[in-house]
């Protein structure tokens, strides 16, 4: 009896170990919607590179427009909308340049192509490189988009703009904004008000915010962070979706909403030598019934790296399909995360998440 009572306690014990490491599906409903979201993408360099074999522009004038995304393409064809981070600026012109900052990225309006060239349909733009050549760079970039018809989002000191994504009858709102801005006096309200309508007077059962800040280069979020997220959070945001680190950070989930600390760089231009190569694509599935009701969503992480190669910068991220380096990735998220232990990566899956149902209304 009591050799059976100690096989009892021992699986006890190690059930929970198994059930995190399990595998997990895809959730089903009648309605949903998949959104792909990337780190930081400079599709662009510093003046001090321009011309320079080593140099963005060299790379994409040698391999043409589709070159930064081609290995990605396929995966971005299959969802309904990908929305990138842009910083920086499609300009024509070396005039206009912020003349206190370090470092501007700025490429050739005919590279705002490259976005509906690789399938990338929307991006954002409430952070600190879309004002690098100030208000004529700014117009520049937006034209560039919307002859395109490639849509945007974000809060500069030019603009607070939003964006609605309709499928059948589900509504997602997005809204991003930089750091810096949000601590501009009557920001935080303004931002409150404009969720508020999203969901209120748009109808949007759903809002996503992009939240643009933190420390660069550290490997977790920081306070200010939690404390932009909380607020968007509270005041109707059901997911909030970091960039600025240049490195990837961790998530968390609390009561039915998600927030993803950072994602990392992507194709990053600004810089010929990089830090980390290690990145990741977040994509989220939306469930819904049929009448818009909003269910809750399902996040799949997919490692990548932001270069293919590790000696430079090649500007050309790739897939892992590699265990032990998916591992590497999830374990660098991990190591920002508490109170949960992601799920393991499935080859040619990713690293699919459990279900997170909607908060109760």
């Amino acid at each position: 009896m009591r050799k059976l009572l100690i096989v009892l306690i021992l699986l006890i014990a190690v059930t929970p170990a198994l059930c995190e490491d399990t595998p997990v599906t895809l959730y089903e409903a009648p309605l949903q919607v998949t959104l792909t979201f990337t780190g930081d993408c400079t599709l662009g360099n510093t003046p001090l590179l321009r011309g320079r074999d080593a140099a963005f522009e060299s790379f994409v004038e040698k391999n043409g427009l589709e070159y930064p995304f081609a290995h990605v393409k396929s995966l971005f064809e299959e969802d309904d909308l990908t929305i990138i981070n842009l910083e920086g600026v499609f300009h024509d012109s070396e005039k206009g340049i912020a003349p206190k900052k370090t470092y501007t990225f700025r490429s050739p309006t005919s590279y705002a192509q490259m976005l509906p060239t690789s399938s990338i349909e929307a991006c954002y733009l409430g952070n600190n490189h879309v004002i690098d050549y100030g208000q004529p760079g700014y117009l520049s970039t937006i034209q560039a988009l919307n002859a395109l018809d490639i849509k945007w989002f974000g809060s500069t000191e030019y603009d607070n703009v939003t964006y609605i994504y309709e499928k059948g009858n589900a509504k997602i709102g997005f809204v991003s904004i930089n750091i810096s801005w949000w601590w501009q006096e009557g920001m935080g309200l303004e931002m409150k008000e404009t969720i508020r309508k999203l969901k209120e007077e748009e109808g949007c059962q759903v809002v996503i915010a992009c939240l643009h800040g933190g420390v660069e280069y550290d490997a977790r979020h920081d306070k200010n962070q939690e404390r932009m997220a909380d607020q968007f959070l509270k005041n109707g945001a059901d997911i909030v979706v970091g960039n600025h680190p240049h490195v990837i950070q961790g998530l968390r989930t609390v009561e039915g909403k998600t927030t993803l600390w950072s994602l990392g760089n992507f194709v990053f231009g600004g810089n010929k030598e990089v830090k980390s190569i290690r990145t990741y694509i977040a994509r989220f599935t939306l469930s819904f019934e049929e009448d818009g009701t909003y269910l809750g969503h399902q996040l799949n992480i997919i490692p990548a790296h932001m270069s293919g190669t590790r000696e430079y910068n090649n500007y050309q991220p790739v897939l892992i399909n590699d265990e032990t380096e998916a591992a590497k990735i999830l374990s660098a998220i991990q190591y920002d995360v508490t109170k949960m232990k992601l799920k393991p990566w499935q080859p040619g899956i990713g690293a699919l998440q459990e279900f997170v149902p909607a908060p109760n209304p």
